[in-house]
């Protein structure tokens, strides 16, 4: 454990990278991790890859100009770069994995592995992709909704951890008994005005049909 000031603010540096690559790719894909003690095992692992790379930079700098920051010497102005540098690479690249992992990327799966979704729930809405829903509630009754953006509102499902919960931004009609598709004149399903928000804990079977 750390005994100094110093020694903290060294770890707190070591670790930064690897926190903000963290936060940057579960802002955009989601909490993909087992809990608290699995996400920190990952930025530390992430903040290794960072250092590994930055070793060699950061040791030119150390040796070329602590001696005169400590004295206060003037340094030169392209060094206050460095900080925002460190800073914003690992979230653009932890952003970029994570849009890369919502649009369904192939290359990002060489970083994240071919199922980085905890739960099957994640992996079916983790691409945010349109389609119909239909669900047999637990009370027998069928409801189903359109995933999607409609009615000026944005469908939703919650993400792990979060208890499972989905909001479609418009109802559509089926036969409360068998499911079956209300079907307009153009042969298209009759999408309602309102939303339509379910627990999974509610529900006995739901379908995905894409749009």
């Amino acid at each position: 454990m750390p005994s100094s000031f110093q020694a903290v603010a060294v770890l707190v540096f070591a670790l930064l990278p690897g926190a903000l690559y963290v936060w940057s790719f579960e802002r955009q894909a989601g909490r993909y991790g087992i809990g608290a003690s699995d996400r920190v095992l990952r930025f530390i692992g992430v903040s290794a890859i960072f250092l590994a790379f930055l070793a060699a930079p950061l040791y030119w700098l150390y040796s070329r100009f602590w001696d005169r920051f400590v004295s206060g010497e003037d340094l030169p102005l392209a060094l206050a770069t460095i900080p925002i540098l460190y800073i914003a690479t690992p979230i653009l690249i932890g952003t970029t994995i994570g849009v890369g992992l919502r649009r369904g990327r192939r290359w990002v799966r060489w970083l994240t592995g071919p199922d980085p979704a905890p739960r099957a729930w994640d992996h079916l809405f983790q691409y945010r992709q349109d389609g119909w829903i239909r669900c047999r509630m637990k009370s027998g009754v069928w409801l189903a909704g359109a995933y999607a953006t409609a009615n000026g509102r944005q469908s939703y499902s919650a993400g792990y951890p979060e208890e499972q919960d989905l909001y479609l931004a418009a109802t559509v009609a089926v036969d409360p008994e068998t499911g079956a598709f209300e079907i307009d004149d153009k042969g298209d399903p009759v999408v309602g005005s309102g939303g339509l928000l379910l627990q999974w804990s509610e529900i006995e079977y739901l379908e995905f049909i894409d749009a």
